[in-house]
């Protein structure tokens, strides 16, 4: 199982119910608030724990850029209520969590589209 790195965006009712699932998250406020994305993704890499965030950057710092990583999940659920967004995020990021090292991710309301291996 995967640890995770939680971007400031992250919803913290995702980031608990995924510790309340039993991953380990690190959560980027309480770590490097402020930091730029390019440092978030450098310290997840470093401590081999994949991104999750609602920032399509980091997608164009792995794939365009080659920027190392653990893996990255991109949220992109704006179309769901909030209170269902996190529901789903949550599901959605337990279900995968496996298959999300060393791919970029990206988890919509009616889909998961694994991008690129890194």
């Amino acid at each position: 199982m995967p640890g995770f790195f939680a971007d400031e965006c992250v919803a913290q009712a995702v980031i608990e119910g995924l510790i309340g699932r039993g991953f380990d998250v690190l959560d980027a406020k309480a770590v490097c608030r402020g930091e730029t994305d390019m440092r978030v993704l450098s310290l997840a890499a470093a401590a081999g724990r994949v991104v999750i965030t609602e920032d399509w950057g980091f997608g164009e710092m792995t794939i365009r850029h080659g920027a190392p990583a653990a893996g990255v999940i991109i949220l992109s659920l704006f179309a769901l209520s909030t209170g269902r967004r996190e529901a789903h995020a949550v599901e959605k990021i337990a279900s995968l969590a496996d298959a999300s090292v060393g791919r970029l991710t990206i988890i919509e309301p009616g889909r998961i589209r694994p991008l690129a291996a890194e």
